[in-house]
């Protein structure tokens, strides 16, 4: 059998293999952004199979999808940055560099209506990788050093997607589908770790504390008697003004870049990292205690629905594991129908 074919079929398979392990690492760690690349993987492990068959118009398609569902779940990692400027300057010269690279393919390739048509079409696949590469890198402030090498890795890929057509020619296609081959591997490897969230190391308190499950709401004042009885506990906090012990995981809910902070509009982050939080103790007799702080703050940057969906989730996690879930808010500074609101949905 053709080497070309064993590879382009080995590729393909490496592709379905990736995309699955996403679709289930999206279910079982709550990750949006693993949703979309998982079936991004998928639906290029298609790409391959419909150009073996001789069916380029289904693999111009699916390419498509491909860069699109990847740019997606890239966006889909820190929600706020869809709407900063500089990641929409950013995009707002893709079609130059689209039409630039277009000419060069019809300088130095055969002009021929498919072959012009496959080019454009992984050139602009390649271009948008990048972008997402290039977005992923800006907020490696958020998820560590993982951020940034997937960042690097998508922008890799996204040149090698453009520089795809010049391996079209018989002697080095195999070469070509091994570098992507390559390229896949890393870059999915990468996806799943960004996708496997924090691993929190947990120690166990000196003394014995007592978790009652449910939702405490309290207003700063009282809170220093939670502090104090917690103290030593592995709490996972994620507050505003307040002060902590040194021994809780906290984050800081603020607009400014930096690790153990957290965008007042990225819901989807403090989740997650509850998520991480309550899985971390999953093997051990502690259960879960979070703490959030700064409704107020974060009722600036979200309406109030999808505050009130944030919350629910939130609660659900921490209770089912059986866990305390301690709001602390200003009443005064909500409307007495919201307020109503909240404490029904996190009684």
């Amino acid at each position: 059998m053709d080497s070309y074919l064993i590879a382009a079929a080995f590729d393909a398979g490496i592709k379905l293999s990736a995309g699955g392990t996403l679709l289930f690492f999206s279910q079982q760690r709550h990750r949006k952004a693993a949703y979309y690349w998982g079936l991004a993987w998928i639906v290029y492990a298609y790409a391959i199979i419909g150009d073996l068959g001789v069916h380029p118009e289904i693999a111009v398609v699916l390419l498509g999808f491909f860069s699109s569902l990847i740019l997606q779940g890239v966006l889909r990692t820190n929600e706020e940055v869809s709407m900063s400027q500089d990641y929409i300057r950013t995009v707002s010269w893709g079609p130059a560099v689209i039409g630039v690279y277009t000419a060069v393919l019809f300088i130095f390739l055969e002009k021929t209506p498919e072959m012009a048509v496959m080019g454009v079409v992984y050139g602009t696949s390649g271009v948008f990788l990048s972008v997402g590469g290039l977005i992923l890198y800006r907020v490696k402030e958020f998820y560590d050093q993982d951020a940034a090498y997937l960042g690097l890795s998508l922008i890799t890929y996204g040149l090698y997607q453009m520089l795809y057509p010049i391996f079209w020619s018989e002697g080095v296609r195999f070469w070509g589908l091994f570098i992507g081959l390559v390229l896949t591997v890393v870059t999915a490897l990468f996806m799943v770790q960004l996708s496997l969230g924090e691993v929190f190391e947990i120690r166990e308190p000196e003394t014995h504390i007592e978790v009652q499950p449910g939702v405490r709401i309290t207003d700063p004042g009282h809170f220093e008697d939670f502090k104090r009885q917690f103290g030593g506990y592995p709490v996972l906090a994620f507050v505003r003004n307040v002060e902590v012990p040194d021994g809780w995981r906290v984050y800081r809910i603020t607009n400014l870049g930096g690790h153990g902070n957290i965008s007042p509009t990225n819901l989807p982050r403090i989740l997650e990292t509850a998520v991480d939080y309550v899985r971390s103790l999953e093997n051990s007799e502690l259960k879960p205690v979070v703490v959030l702080e700064g409704l107020e703050y974060l009722k600036i940057y979200n309406d109030f629905r999808a505050l009130a969906k944030f919350l629910t989730s939130l609660r659900d996690y921490v209770i089912t594991s059986g866990g305390t879930l301690m709001i602390i808010l200003e009443k005064d500074a909500w409307e007495e129908r919201e307020l109503k609101i909240l404490e029904r949905l996190l009684k």
